[in-house]
């Protein structure tokens, strides 16, 4: 990913691209690359912005959502 590239793995705008791209995957139905993408974007935002920050917030919920899709997709096999 071009933004990792450039400004590191631990950088906020790489956590909004890794967020982007797993809302992107969301809805293309494919949940398991979205969830993978957002518990990066989640983890980044927590350890630079704090649990408290909007973004982590916004991100923690959006794992939610995939996470219940996820679930209910497996529940559905």
């Amino acid at each position: 990913m071009i933004t990792e590239a450039m400004l590191g793995p631990d950088h906020p705008h790489t956590a909004t691209s890794l967020n982007k791209l797993a809302i992107l995957c969301y809805y293309e139905s494919d949940y398991k690359s979205a969830a993978e993408l957002m518990r990066r974007a989640l983890s980044i935002y927590e350890a630079v912005l704090g649990a408290d920050h909007p973004d982590s917030r916004s991100s923690r919920e959006s794992l939610r959502v995939i996470v219940a899709k996820l679930e209910a997709g497996t529940a559905d096999s």
